[in-house]
């Protein structure tokens, strides 16, 4: 069973070279690190931005 993990701050970035990260990023939006990595890389590391680019591209983006 995994804890709850509270929501992102709208402010918070993601670091695509810290592989913890990416992997929980990964997961919470139901997609895989290499579409994480893909997001940042077209809409720059902040939480809001890399959601609504994977939402944009048709992704399973999650949150909550």
């Amino acid at each position: 069973m995994t804890p709850d993990i509270p929501p992102p701050a709208p402010d918070e970035t993601i670091d695509v070279h810290d592989d913890a990260a990416l992997q929980r990023w990964a997961e919470h939006f139901g997609v895989t690190p290499s579409q994480i990595e893909e997001a940042v890389q077209a809409a720059g590391p902040q939480v809001r931005d890399v959601q609504s680019h994977l939402l944009d591209q048709g992704a399973s983006a999650g949150a909550g």
